[in-house]
C-alpha cells in the first residue's frame, strides 16, 4: 500500500524532501525544521484553502435549506410517500446526500500533503533519531506524560476548536468532522513525533486560518 502511495505522490514527496532539507541546512534543528516546513506548506496552500472554504459554506447553506424543506414538506408523511417526497425535493434542488462530503473539501486538499509528509518521514525515519526540546525523540512517539502520547491528543482538541469556526452554524458536518478527527487521533497515536509535530503545527495554522476566515465572513 505504501509503495502505491509513494509512487502516486512521488512529486509531492520530493517537494517535501527538498523543502525540509533546505530548511534544515539553514537552521540546523531537526525539530524546528519540521515546524517551519509545516507552516511553509500550509501558507502555500492558502489560496486553495480559501476557495475550498467558500465552497464548503455554499454547500452547507444548501444542505441546511434542503433539510428544512424536507422537514417542512414530509413531516406528516411516512414510508414510501416520505421517501418519494424527499427524493423530489432533492431533485428540485439538484442535491444528493453525497454532497455532504464537500463540507470537508479543505481537508481533502490538505490530505495529499499530509500523506506525502507521512511517507517522507517514514522513508527517512532513521535520520530523525534526534532529541528535540530535550525530551522528544523525533523517530519515536512523544511519550510526554507517563508514556502517554500527548501530541495526537492535542491535535484532536485543536481540531475540535477549529470545528467551532469551521461549522459555526448548526449542521451535520461538524459531527462528521469531529468523528474523522477522532479516527485520525487513533491512527497517528503511536506514530513518530516527527509526523505528529508536523500535524500539530498544521492544525494550529488551520485554527488561525478558520478564525480569520470566520471573522472576515462576519464583516
Amino acid at each position: 500500500m505504501n509503495d502505491l502511495l509513494s509512487l502516486a505522490l512521488t512529486p509531492l514527496i520530493y517537494l517535501v524532501d527538498i523543502c525540509y532539507f533546505f530548511i534544515l541546512g539553514l537552521i540546523k534543528s531537526y525539530g524546528l525544521s519540521i515546524i517551519i516546513l509545516s507552516l511553509s506548506l500550509s501558507f502555500a496552500l492558502i489560496p486553495l484553502l480559501k476557495q475550498a472554504r467558500k465552497k464548503e459554506n455554499e454547500i452547507t447553506k444548501k444542505i441546511q435549506y434542503v433539510n428544512s424543506q424536507v422537514l417542512k414538506n414530509t413531516n406528516t408523511l411516512k414510508g414510501e410517500d416520505k421517501f418519494l417526497a424527499t427524493e423530489e425535493i432533492y431533485k428540485k434542488n439538484n442535491y444528493h446526500p453525497i454532497h455532504n462530503l464537500q463540507t470537508g473539501l479543505s481537508f481533502f486538499i490538505l490530505l495529499p500533503i499530509f500523506l506525502s509528509a507521512f511517507l517522507f518521514f517514514n522513508i527517512n525515519i532513521e535520520k530523525f533519531d534526534k532529541i528535540f526540546l530535550n525530551s522528544i525523540n523525533l523517530s519515536q512517539p512523544d511519550k510526554l506524560l507517563f508514556n502517554l502520547n500527548v501530541i495526537p491528543i492535542l491535535i484532536f482538541f485543536i481540531n475540535y476548536i477549529d470545528s467551532q469556526y469551521r461549522f459555526n452554524e448548526k449542521n451535520s458536518g461538524q459531527k462528521s468532522y469531529l468523528f474523522l478527527s477522532l479516527i485520525i487521533c487513533f491512527l497517528i497515536y503511536s506514530m513518530p513525533s516527527c509526523l505528529t509535530i508536523y500535524w500539530l503545527t498544521s492544525s494550529l495554522f488551520l485554527i488561525f486560518f478558520s478564525y480569520n476566515f470566520f471573522i472576515n465572513r462576519l464583516n
